[in-house]
C-alpha cells in the first residue's frame, strides 16, 4: 500500500486539478505523506501546507527542477523535498527558466497558427490559471477546438521538434550541477526523477559528484528492468530512495499505484536525518 507519494502535479504547473483537489484524492486514496513537486515552481507551497493541515494529510515541501546536461545534450528532472520555507536559489532558476519556456509557447502557438490550427495564448491560458501556459494546456486549448483530431499520436507530431537539443536549448533549462547545488542551499534534498525517462543512468556517478542525494525507485515509466536497476544504483552510491504517482491528470495516471510504503518512507527520513545530522 502507497503510504507517501512524493512527485505530485497541479495546475500550477502542468497538472490539470487544483491543490484541494490533489490533497482530497491522495486522502481518498488513504496516501499519509505527499509531496506536491509542480516543475519550476514554489510559490504556491504555503497554500499546499495550508490546505493539507486543514484536510488532514502531511505535505512536504518540494519543486520539480527542470535541468539539463550540456555535455550529453540529455535532460534531468530533479526532485527537491523538504525545501525551505524560502528557497530563494530555486526560486531564481525556476524563475529564468518559466521566462524561457513561457516564450517558447508563445512562439510554438505562432508556428501551429501557421499549420492551420488557430488558437492564441489566451485560449490556452484559460487552462492555466496560476502560471505560464504549459503544453498540456496548448493541446487541452486544441483538444476544445479539434476535439475529434486531438490524439495522443497527434500531440507527438505537432510537439516533437527536429532534434530535442533545438527545443532544449530555448525552453532555458537549469543547468544540472547548479540545480542540484540550488536545492542544497534552500535546505532540500535533491532526487533524480525517473531516470529511465531520459536514459540518465549512467551520468549518475557524475551527478552524484555534484551533490545528488537520492533516486526514484518507484514511477509509473518504470519498467521492469528499471527496478533493479534503480535499487543497485541506491545501493552503490548510498542514495536516498524515493517515488511517487508523478501525477498530472486522472485521465493519464492513477494515485495510489506509485509511491513508498510506510516502511520505505519511513528509512528515507531517517536516513536524511541522519545525513542531515538531526
Amino acid at each position: 500500500m502507497v503510504y507517501a507519494d512524493l512527485h505530485v502535479h497541479t495546475n500550477h504547473s502542468d497538472g490539470t486539478k487544483e491543490i484541494r483537489d490533489v490533497l482530497m484524492m491522495a486522502k481518498e486514496k488513504g496516501i499519509q505523506r505527499i509531496a506536491i513537486t509542480d516543475h519550476d515552481t514554489i510559490d504556491h507551497l504555503d497554500e499546499v501546507k495550508r490546505l493539507g493541515e486543514e484536510l488532514g494529510i502531511r505535505t512536504i515541501r518540494g519543486v520539480e527542477m527542470s535541468c539539463y546536461d550540456e555535455d550529453v545534450a540529455k535532460k534531468i528532472h530533479i526532485i527537491g523535498l523538504w525545501l525551505n520555507e524560502k528557497a530563494p536559489h530555486v526560486e531564481a532558476l525556476c524563475q529564468k527558466t518559466l521566462a524561457c519556456r513561457d516564450a517558447y509557447h508563445h512562439k510554438l502557438i505562432e508556428n501551429l497558427s501557421q499549420k492551420g490550427y488557430h488558437i492564441t495564448y489566451e485560449d490556452a491560458k484559460k487552462y492555466s490559471p496560476y502560471n505560464i501556459v504549459f503544453k498540456i494546456h496548448i493541446f487541452l486549448a486544441l483538444m476544445e477546438k479539434y476535439p475529434e483530431e486531438m490524439t495522443p499520436e497527434k500531440y507527438r507530431g505537432l510537439f516533437a521538434s527536429k532534434t530535442s537539443k533545438e527545443t532544449d536549448l530555448q525552453m532555458g533549462y537549469i543547468d544540472i550541477q547548479k540545480g542540484i547545488e540550488a536545492i542544497q542551499k534552500d535546505g532540500g534534498i535533491a532526487i533524480i526523477a525517473h531516470p529511465c525517462e531520459y536514459n540518465n543512468y549512467d551520468e549518475i556517478e557524475k551527478y552524484v559528484g555534484y551533490g545528488l542525494q537520492g533516486i526514484e525507485i518507484s514511477h509509473p515509466s518504470m519498467k521492469d528492468e528499471d527496478y533493479p536497476l534503480t535499487q543497485k544504483y541506491a545501493k552503490k552510491f548510498n542514495l536516498f530512495k524515493s517515488g511517487g504517482s508523478d501525477f498530472h491528470d486522472s485521465r493519464l495516471t492513477q494515485m495510489g499505484d506509485y509511491g513508498l510504503n510506510k516502511q520505505q518512507f519511513e528509512e528515507l527520513v531517517n536516513h536524511m536525518r541522519k545525513v542531515k545530522g538531526l
